[in-house]
């Protein structure tokens, strides 16, 4: 696995992205002169204050002439100014900072596999983020003097969240460099360049960033390799699930429970209940170090979920959801693993769906609409979710996770009295389709119910939560059913799987970016002369898509949404061989290619690349 991702695929992006270099398209869609970076200067530190000090009170376009490379000395690096911004108020300019391999003094085993990579690399975007808040330099200056006055100044780095992903914010180049990418918004009074300013941020700030997050010596070594074992260890975890029969498996000891619903860290400890495996679902995994860790495991077939309200249900599930991702340590859930391929499935009214065939699950609808190639506008909440689970079966989800909260009823079940009220009914429920999808197709699912008893005549596994502490239910439930059958009428066969060719086409739109995380903006070229208020943001509508933890991950879908428009200009291709062709980009358990320009870039899974596609109003397919 040595170096994986880092050479051999800036052919594959050159001639998707197009330009032989790491310059193109700026974040915001526009272009910017790449005859003048062709020509930007090469030189020692010391030009860059000369020049620096040279554009001092010129107008902002003098920044453009920073455009090149500064070679730094003690210790040996390259600063790489790759895209100047036009004016204080445009996207920041994007600079990289590239220090051999050799300089750092980082063990050579960090190289030896990509797991190991990506969390290296996580670890210096964090502590480079660190330090950017601690000294409020991610700040832009204010001061006085209205529209004259100082302005710009922030200096980033994307900063990470829980998990540990391949991000563009830092990443090596084979065996040969390491580097970090930063954005900063250049200082300006008015129009007019503060260049002692932008050379305490470039020449100082920066410099000092490098020595601590990137020379060993001055890392705190035993946390970075704490970061590191703990990413192997969640990833050796989770590729034994399958030869266990396992779906996911949680670790007793864990902490499962956030701080808040507004933040993904952990609850205060005294308060947590740690999590215990119930006797009877206990198994025995090992760590990357070949240490033995205990908890519950959770069998592939149809699994319930149950208990009273506010006793942990949704927690459970939730945790069991982002165990696609790997975490931090002290996260609370860095020893909680799930099915890479396990999806987070909800409802989602008012969505568009394009030539989804719902047919297991919905048909015979009023005035005859195909439900084989089921197309709208404005999704109900059962025909949403009947689409959502047939295009997550249709990117290669092995696992269904569902909350009766967040789903349509009518489409999970449909009780006894209603079949007996309303006979002629177009909707077949999941819990009549949940055995027969994991029969024929493999596919399990992991459910959370607290009134939805039908349930429990289909499920092969039933776990109960009781102020947070799961017990197996199984036996009990199956003594319920006996005592109070149930009229559920399950399906021998599932149905078909979609099984569509798409076509993007984005021509008349600028480039697609996500300026939030649950949000891809599709604006046209043409600017309107007046803006209407009444209209709808035009985009990608990613809300729902509860397994997308960062913005980056969206800034990623929507890089790649070009390539794809790029590869079906001439024709529709089909869903399956867009994974093949994205390969590079798409994942989160190799590096991702170092000739992707942007450092604000985060893995994501096929899955959600998908989704995002499928939700893309105007969508092409045959």
């Amino acid at each position: 696995m040595s170096g994986r991702g880092n050479r051999g695929r800036g052919a594959y992006y050159r001639a998707k992205y197009g330009g032989g270099s790491r310059r193109g398209a700026s974040q915001d869609g526009g272009t910017f002169d790449q005859s003048v970076e062709a020509s930007a200067p090469h030189g020692a530190w010391d030009r860059l204050q000369d020049d620096l000090r040279s554009m001092d009170g010129q107008q902002y376009g003098a920044y453009k002439r920073l455009l090149g490379k500064y070679q730094h000395t003690s210790p040996t690096f390259t600063l790489s100014v790759d895209h100047v911004q036009g004016d204080a108020y445009a996207s920041p300019s994007r600079v990289r900072a590239v220090i051999p391999w050799r300089e750092t003094g980082l063990p050579d085993e960090y190289l030896q596999s990509d797991i190991r990579r990506i969390a290296l690399c996580d670890f210096v975007t964090r502590v480079c983020a660190s330090m950017i808040r601690a000294k409020n330099l991610d700040q832009n200056v204010s001061g006085g003097d209205g529209w004259s006055g100082p302005k710009g100044g922030a200096f980033n780095i994307n900063s990470p969240g829980q998990e540990i992903l391949p991000r563009t914010s830092a990443m090596i180049d084979g065996n040969d460099t390491i580097e970090l990418r930063f954005t900063v918004s250049l200082p300006a009074a008015g129009r007019t360049v503060l260049g002692q300013q932008a050379y305490h941020i470039l020449g100082v700030n920066l410099v000092e960033l490098v020595k601590r997050s990137l020379l060993y010596p001055n890392l705190d070594q035993e946390q970075l390799q704490l970061h590191i074992q703990t990413a192997e260890n969640q990833q050796s975890l989770r590729h034994q699930l399958a030869e266990h029969n396992l779906t996911a498996f949680i670790a007793n000891g864990s902490a499962l429970p956030r701080a808040s619903g507004a933040s993904e860290t952990p609850m205060d400890s005294a308060t947590v209940v740690p999590f215990k495996s119930p006797k009877d679902l206990k198994v025995e995994l090992l760590r990357a170090d070949g240490t033995e860790v205990s908890g519950m495991g959770v069998p592939r077939g149809v699994t319930l979920l149950t208990g009273g309200g506010f006793h942990g249900k949704s927690t459970l599930l939730e945790a069991i959801q982002l165990g696609v991702y790997n975490h931090v340590p002290g996260d609370g859930r860095e020893l909680v693993v799930t099915d890479l391929k396990a999806v987070k499935i909800r409802a989602e009214d008012g969505r568009g769906v394009t030539s989804v065939d719902i047919s297991p699950f919905i048909s015979n609808l009023p005035g005859g609409k195909d439900t084989h190639h089921f197309t709208t506008d404005d999704a109900s909440g059962s025909t949403s979710m009947a689409a959502n689970i047939q295009e997550a079966l249709e990117a290669g989800c092995k696992t269904l996770l569902i909350d009766e909260d967040s789903s349509a009823t009518n489409l999970l079940v449909r009780d006894q009295r209603m079949q007996s009220l309303i006979r002629n009914e177009p909707i077949t429920p999941l819990v009549a389709k949940a055995r027969a999808l994991y029969n024929h197709y493999g596919v399990s699912t992991i459910i959370v119910i607290g009134g939805l008893g039908d349930w429990l005549s289909v499920a092969d596994l039933v776990i109960g939560l009781d102020s947070y502490v799961p017990r197996l239910l199984t036996t009990e439930a199956k003594s319920v059913v006996e005592k109070y059958p149930s009229n559920v009428q399950e399906t021998p066969d599932y149905g078909s799987l979609p099984n569509r060719d798409l076509q993007v086409d984005l021509r008349g739109l600028r480039a697609p970016y996500a300026i939030r995380k649950h949000f891809i903006t599709l604006k046209p070229e043409a600017k309107s002369a007046v803006d209407d208020p009444s209209e709808a943001e035009a985009g990608i509508d990613l809300s729902s898509l509860d397994q997308l933890v960062e913005i980056g991950q969206a800034r990623m879908i929507a890089k790649l949404l070009q390539g794809v428009a790029q590869r079906t200009a001439n024709g529709a291709v089909p869903v399956a061989s867009l994974k093949d062709s994205e390969a590079d980009a798409i994942g989160i358990e190799h590096c991702l290619p170092i000739t992707l320009e942007h450092g604000d870039l985060v893995g994501v899974r096929h899955t959600e690349v998908v989704a995002a596609l499928s939700r893309l109003r105007g969508l092409n397919v045959s």
